[in-house]
């Protein structure tokens, strides 16, 4: 594989897997100064106890200290090292967390999948996973989480997941519209992810089907491969890479979650039901995040705020000019879950043959922490 990658291609390979290689397969990079290196624990995860290199230049809401704890406690908290962590890395560099009493001892994982487990069996106590249809049927089955806020959505004009017509095919004119995907070569990312709900939304709002072009599953590394060996047409992958990819002329970015699927929940803020049992230390961890949240989107998510940039890329590895060069996700400034379009992905996964039932999502999402929340910040 090696040989068909150009200079530039190979360094955006490294860094996609420098964010996302799994835990084990090597160490990651050192977080700066105010985080001791990682250390195991256990498979398919990394803790890295953290605390704050400095604290916020930003005025503190009135209410903000009325939320801190009595005494400090520990949070273990799941992370992947990907940009829709920014609201937390934000609010733990500029000390949101630790001014309330709270230590995230901060959890990496490869994958959110992997957190459900260790929720459910109260090994870790929160983490910010994605949705699909691995939890709702896991929820199925009677996992014991609790869905409490906003880990992540798409807006309407913004995204980060992104369709990329190779660079050829979009000069050439032969990739303009959702109809021009018809005997194409397409990729479609991991069955059940964000970008697979993304692309099979498309493709039923045009009266398409998968069977109308050449579908495979590409990870956003394998995605560069493809268009640069021309065995994709289009390609789909998550931000930073695929401002990178269209940099380096490989592709250009078409089409994002925001424009297909707006309002699309695609991660969220989970409790372990030991850990939601203490209410008051999950009240206070939810002020710190919302605080964080309405502070990222104020300063165009992150990127217009150089302290910012710097706290995401020490958790991400992702370099800062790629960071502030990306699609940023978005966040509800309410912090709020939207339960009406997790009901909807399921509607939406049954009718594809990815899922068979509906689990209630009424049962595991608890709302009451964002509302304390915006009680304490002010609604927004």
């Amino acid at each position: 594989m090696s040989a068909c990658l150009r200079p530039l291609g190979l360094l955006i390979a490294l860094l996609f897997m420098a964010a996302c290689a799994a835990p084990g397969a090597g160490a990651p990079a050192k977080p700066a100064a105010s985080a001791p290196a990682p250390t195991s624990a256990g498979a398919g995860a990394q803790a890295t106890p953290a605390s704050a290199s400095g604290a916020s230049t930003t005025a503190q809401p009135a209410g903000f200290a009325s939320a801190r704890l009595p005494a400090p406690v520990t949070i273990k908290f799941g992370y992947t090292p990907l940009l829709s962590g920014g609201p937390v890395f934000v609010g733990l560099e500029r000390g949101y967390f630790e001014q309330l009493n709270i230590n995230l001892d901060m959890v990496r994982f490869n994958s959110g999948a992997l957190m459900v487990a260790p929720l459910a069996n109260n090994d870790l106590d929160a983490g910010n996973g994605g949705l699909s249809p691995g939890l709702y049927n896991a929820l199925m089955r009677d996992v014991r989480l609790r869905l409490v806020a906003d880990g992540q959505s798409s807006k309407a004009g913004a995204g980060t997941s992104i369709a990329m017509v190779r660079k050829d095919l979009w000069d050439a004119g032969a990739v303009r519209v959702p109809t021009d995907l018809r005997g194409k070569r397409v990729s479609f990312a991991t069955e059940g992810s964000p970008i697979d709900y993304m692309m099979r939304n498309l493709l039923r709002q045009n009266g398409m089907t998968m069977d109308e072009m050449d579908v495979s599953h590409l990870t956003s590394a394998d995605a560069l491969v493809g268009l640069q060996n021309r065995a994709v047409d289009v390609a789909t992958a998550a931000e930073p890479f695929p401002s990178q990819i269209e940099a380096m002329g490989a592709a250009v970015k078409w089409l994002s979650d925001g424009d297909v699927v707006p309002g699309f929940q695609i991660g969220a803020i989970m409790f372990s039901e030991r850990f939601a049992s203490q209410p008051e230390i999950g009240r206070a961890f939810m002020v710190a995040y919302v605080r964080a949240i309405r502070e990222y989107l104020d300063a165009d998510s992150g990127r217009a705020d150089d302290e910012m940039v710097a706290a995401i890329s020490k958790w991400t590895t992702v370099p800062p000019d790629a960071i502030k060069a990306a699609g940023a996700p978005h966040f509800n400034p309410s912090g709020q879950l939207s339960l009406e379009d997790m009901n909807r992905q399921q509607d939406f996964w049954i009718s594809e043959g990815v899922m068979k039932d509906k689990v209630d999502m009424s049962q595991f999402v608890d709302l009451g922490y964002v509302e304390y929340a915006n009680q304490v910040l002010g609604p927004r």
